[in-house]
């Protein structure tokens, strides 16, 4: 595939790094040339530097010719407008954006997919110290967070539905032991 990364911060460094290995043609963009010291030993794809919201920046980074769009830089407000241009301005199919402000996550995700770091560190994070065995399923531009936990035994014989759950939280089912 040909991926425009539009930020190059730890993530999308990373990002890059691991597509670009996988034999994907990669062009990163980010406004700062030193932000390219983040990028591995072994990346092999295109790096340049511009203002990420502008459509002369995005066209010499390569957008016109991409699969998909990242856009992961450390401003969710600069990550929405690229998402908006990639889709809308040039048609690009594979749109995804970081953004780290729960809130804002929750204001635009149904209007483009989103992926919220922090929400799915405290989900992570939130499992370790419960000590919960944790899986996670993406479905379109949602996250679910799968807890497996012993069954605490006042709950035992009751049926999934008829269990109360804190905020956020529902029981989807109890697997034997």
């Amino acid at each position: 595939m040909n991926i425009l990364i539009a930020g190059c911060s730890k993530i999308g460094a990373s990002l890059a790094g691991q597509l670009s290995s996988e034999g994907h043609d990669v062009s990163v963009v980010d406004q700062w040339e030193g932000s390219q010291s983040l990028l591995p030993d072994d990346y092999t794809g295109y790096f340049s530097t511009g203002i990420l919201i502008d459509e002369d920046v995005l066209r010499n980074a390569g957008i016109e010719s991409c699969d998909a769009v990242a856009a992961v830089s450390d401003n969710d407000n600069v990550n929405i407008m690229v998402a908006q241009i990639a889709a809308k301005t040039f048609g690009i199919g594979t749109v995804i954006t970081s953004l780290v402000d729960p809130a804002k996550e929750q204001r635009f995700c149904s209007l483009l997919t989103t992926v919220c770091p922090t929400n799915i560190a405290v989900a992570s994070l939130k499992g370790y110290i419960l000590q919960r065995e944790r899986r996670q399923i993406t479905m379109g531009s949602s996250t679910l967070d799968v807890f497996l936990m012993p069954v605490p035994p006042h709950l035992i014989g009751r049926r999934a539905a008829d269990i109360d759950s804190p905020e956020g939280e529902m029981v989807l089912g109890v697997l034997p032991a």
